[in-house]
């Protein structure tokens, strides 16, 4: 098996497998002991969304102890077994996914080689990309669509790795500007507007934001759209103006000369040696 790190997860070019999700209520039964003596197949996150507390014993003798928002990773092949304080009736008090990840050798990948809490207090956005990634599976309309519930994985783990770098706190206090300002990188929508959906300042939208992308909210749309267009200059014969416009600069000298900043060459001059490298 091969060991990739949580952080390093988004950059790894990975195959997952079907997934399965099973919702659970720990009201009447406080124990698992299912792995206790054999090797789990799978990889599993779990994740508590009520107020209990979960204790993962080890065959090793290690605990791991979680409780609500918490997130912990369980590798393929791990012995142990669950003690559960607390629980709700009628109620899902955890969800659990196994899943597989497999590299291009069709080598397994596991993001630890022991239990592991993956992240703490991870409620709002996890919490749903569990949800969603339930009903992915789980949806009879779609005849379990494997290429939503796919896609809702791999959500769910880019959603988990950045509530591991502890990236959330910011991101949760202005998702909805924040979500908005990443869909629209191409308009030129005041930032106040996006501050506005969250209820916030411009002030306290420009701070959360930089913590949580290391960029304001300009220099990230910006980044956007020089990359787009880089892009663009490499694989289309569109104009110069006509790149700056579908990108979202009403003047194509101001494109030209952010675009030099950043790449060192003019669009046109970056084009053509783009283009004569490749021949």
């Amino acid at each position: 098996m091969r060991l990739i790190e949580p952080e390093d997860l988004r950059h790894a070019d990975l195959f997952c497998g079907r997934p399965e999700v099973f919702p659970e209520s720990w009201a009447s039964r406080k124990h698992f002991s299912l792995y206790k003596e054999t090797p789990r197949p799978c990889c599993a996150l779990f994740f508590i969304k009520s107020d209990i507390r979960v204790s993962f014993f080890s065959h090793s003798g290690d605990t791991v102890i979680a409780r609500r928002g918490d997130v912990v990773f369980i590798p393929q092949g791990a012995l142990y077994h669950v003690s559960v304080e607390g629980g709700t009736p009628n109620c899902i008090d955890t969800y659990t996914v196994n899943f597989s990840l497999l590299d291009h050798a069709h080598e397994s990948v596991i993001l630890s080689e022991h239990i592991r809490l993956l992240s703490t207090r991870s409620e709002g956005l996890v919490e749903l990309h569990f949800q969603k990634l339930n009903e992915a599976v789980h949806d009879s309309d779609e005849g379990g669509n494997l290429l939503s519930v796919r896609a809702a994985l791999y959500a769910l783990l880019d959603a988990v790795v950045s509530a591991a770098s502890g990236a959330p706190d910011a991101y949760y206090a202005i998702r909805r500007g924040a979500d908005a300002l990443c869909r629209e990188w191409n308009r030129n929508e005041k930032i106040e507007t996006y501050a506005a959906l969250c209820g916030v300042s411009k002030a306290y939208f420009y701070r959360c934001f930089r913590e949580w992308t290391g960029k304001s909210p300009v220099e990230y749309r910006n980044a956007q759209r020089l990359s787009n267009a880089e892009t663009m200059l490499r694989h289309t014969d569109m104009q110069i103006r006509e790149i700056a416009e579908i990108i979202g600069f009403e003047d194509p000298f101001y494109f030209c000369r952010i675009f030099a900043k950043r790449f060192g060459l003019s669009p046109q001059k970056y084009r053509m040696t783009a283009r004569g490298s490749e021949g």
